[in-house]
This record gives structure tokens, sequence and C-alpha cells, in this order.
């Protein structure tokens, strides 16, 4: 008879805990109303499907080659000064300008003679010094321009010269690269188009994990960066150099988080160029089957307005929050196409995953509570009845 007069003491208390359950957070429910107010709208509830998949999945990914261009397959390095330039002349026989091979018997050997003239720096008045040439002006000028400029000064004076002209080295066509990379320096261009990858390789290489690097590059005041494995999987990204590019190299690791009904809650590391919605929730083991509401699993993001447009119609006030667009993507799970759908939306960084708890989490939770509870003053009367008796 105790017992059962504790039994309803025991349920009442429960009830009155219940208003104190504490919440793991919104519930599928709260999303769709806490889209908007009265007053303003506070993001975009996006189902996804088929008719969205091909706007929402992925964004456009900032690109190099789209924004610089491949570049040249190989570019005519102009000189400048400080520049240094090496020069050899020839000229056909017999002639004896440059010097020539004499024979014991006195005669020039028709081969031709030759000479190299020692790699001089380009001085502050943007010439060089060649021998029975004079002072041959080269700045602004490409090595193919000095060679005519040479063979035109030794014309009446060599027979048929000919010159090749090589910068050495550069202080003006070079390129820097700086940040993460094992020892940062400014590399000389040669003209046989070097590209990005070779100039960080020149550089030692990059100091953190390929998935963890981004790659920056500015060129005339435009900025445009990629990740390092996305370089590596795309070759037309290995952009080739122009003099004054820089290259900078910066430990940036990708990373999305998530929250809720899933089986852990974490900040989870890409560790690969792109990933899916459906590697992210395997990544987070999946949804908790105690408490998940299947049909409420939301991946929150700033979405970019341009892309955005495709999906949310013309007037929608949520267009008018700037150049970046609060979305909430919801995947029902439930729903064999959208778990389909998954393995083709692409996660971006900073993605928050959100799951939400199923309707009956709170009950859960209630009855666990009435449990810890129950069972020890059910336990105690059980034994002052038992006691009784003895």
């Amino acid at each position: 008879m105790a017992r059962l007069t504790v039994l309803p003491l025991l349920v009442a208390m429960a009830v009155s805990v219940s208003g104190c359950i504490p919440r793991s957070g919104p519930t599928t429910g709260d999303i769709l109303n806490q889209r908007k107010t009265s007053t303003n709208l506070n993001y975009a509830l996006v189902d996804i499907g088929k008719d969205i998949l091909s706007y929402a999945g992925t964004r456009p990914r900032e690109s190099l080659a789209a924004k610089f261009g491949a570049g040249p397959r190989s570019s005519d390095l102009r000189i400048a000064v400080g520049d240094v330039v090496g020069v050899n002349i020839w000229e056909a026989p017999p002639g004896s300008l440059f010097g020539g091979n004499i024979t014991m018997a006195g005669f020039q050997q028709p081969s031709g003679s030759s000479t190299t003239i020692p790699a001089q720096t380009v001085s502050g008045n943007g010439t060089i010094a060649v021998p029975y040439a004079g002072r041959i002006k080269v700045i602004g000028n490409t090595p193919t321009q000095v060679e005519q400029q040479i063979t035109k000064a030794l014309e009446g004076k060599a027979v048929q010269p000919q010159a090749l002209v090589t910068i050495q080295r550069s202080t003006a066509n070079a390129v820097t690269v700086t940040g993460e990379v094992a020892a940062g320096a400014r590399i000389s261009l040669t003209g046989a188009g070097e590209r990005v990858l070779d100039a960080i390789a020149t550089a030692g290489g990059i100091r953190a994990a390929a998935s963890d690097s981004m790659v920056g590059l500015t060129r005339n005041g435009v900025v445009a960066r990629v990740p390092f494995d996305v370089m590596l999987e795309n070759p037309e990204e290995n952009v080739r150099l122009r003099s004054g590019d820089l290259i900078t190299v910066v430990r940036e690791p990708r990373t999305f988080l998530v929250f809720g009904a899933a089986g852990r809650n974490a900040e989870v590391p890409f560790d690969a160029s792109r990933i899916t919605m459906a590697d992210a929730l395997a990544k987070s083991a999946g949804l908790n089957d105690q408490r998940a509401d299947a049909s409420g699993v939301f991946v929150l993001r700033y979405e970019l307005a341009s892309i955005a447009r495709r999906f949310i119609p013309e007037g929608n006030p949520i267009l008018s929050k700037g150049e970046y667009i609060p979305v909430v993507y919801r995947f029902n799970m439930r729903d064999t196409n959208v778990m389909l759908s998954m393995q083709r939306f692409e996660i971006q960084p900073r993605d928050v995953i959100y799951i939400a708890n199923a309707a009956g989490a709170d009950v859960q939770k209630i009855m666990a509570i009435f449990q810890g509870v129950s069972s020890p003053a059910i336990n105690a009367t059980s034994f002052g009845i038992t006691a009784s008796r003895l």
C-alpha cells in the first residue's frame, strides 16, 4: 500500500521538472518557425531536392586560371637595370675580329671564330659594353632585340656577325615566394615559362599538409587563392608566372562543424580536396539513433548572393542582406532521393551541420529522470515493507 502511495508522488515530481529539462538545440519545428518574424526574415530555408541541387550543391571555386589565365608557353623577358647579362658573338670565316685559330703555317683555319664576353650587370643608364660595338642600350628590350642591336653594330667590322644574349640572373624578372614554405625566396624567371608549383618547389616546398595549405597569387593588385591539393588535382590551376608575382602559402585547415543529435559533435577537418554531405555525416559518426530526427538534418551556410538568387525568388527580402545570404538547407533523410542527393552536395569550409532532436527525445529525458528518482524510492519502500513483515 505504501508503494502505491509513493508512485503518484514520483510522477508528480517528474512532471514538475519536465519544464526544466535542458534542450540540446532547436527542433525541426523550431527551425521552420523561427525562419521569419512578423517584421523580419531571418534566413532562407531551402529543402534539398533535384530541382535546386545543381545550384546549391556546389559553389564556384576561386580559380587562378579563371582569374589570370594560363599565360604564354614561354615569355621573352625584358632586361632591366641590375640584371646580369651574358653575350656570345660569332663571325664567319675568315673573320678574325674576335680572334681565331691560327695554324703553324700562319694561315687561319676556315672555321670562323667566337668569343664569350664576361657576364656583366646592366648599368644604371641601362647599357652593357660590347667590344667593337660600344655601349649597347638593353634596358626594356628582350634578349632577341639586343642580339639584333649587337649584330647591326658589328656590321662592317666582323664577317657575318651573330650574337646570343642570355639573362643569367634577373632582379626585375623575378617572383617572390613566402609563407609556409621551407625557405622563402625571390626567384628569378628564366623565360622558360615557370609555373606556380615550380616556384614553390624552388623555395623548398610547403611545410604543412597539402589539405591544410592554401596558395595565393597576387598580380598587379589582384589576388586569388586555391587550396594546394586542388592545384595538384587540376593542372590548369598551376598557371605560368609573370615578373613581379607574389606567391603566398598559408596554413589554413578546412573544417566544418557538427552539432545536435549526431554521433559526435566536433570540428571536423576535410582531409581531402572536397567532401560531400554524405562524407560529412560519416565523419561525424552519423545520426544518433536514440535522439535524431531524420527529417531535420540541416546545413547552415552564408551563401554567395549570386548563388542564392538562382533558387530564391526575386523580390524576396532576404536577398537584400548583402553579398552573403544566410541560408539553411534542409535534408529530409526519410526520403531516399534526398539521401542520394547527399552524395552530390559539397560541404564548404566553415559550414555548420545541425541534426535536430526527435520529438520524443525530451520524453526520453523525462523518463530517464523519472527512473533515476523512482528506483531508489521504490527500492526503499520495498525494503521497508519486507522489513515490517519480518
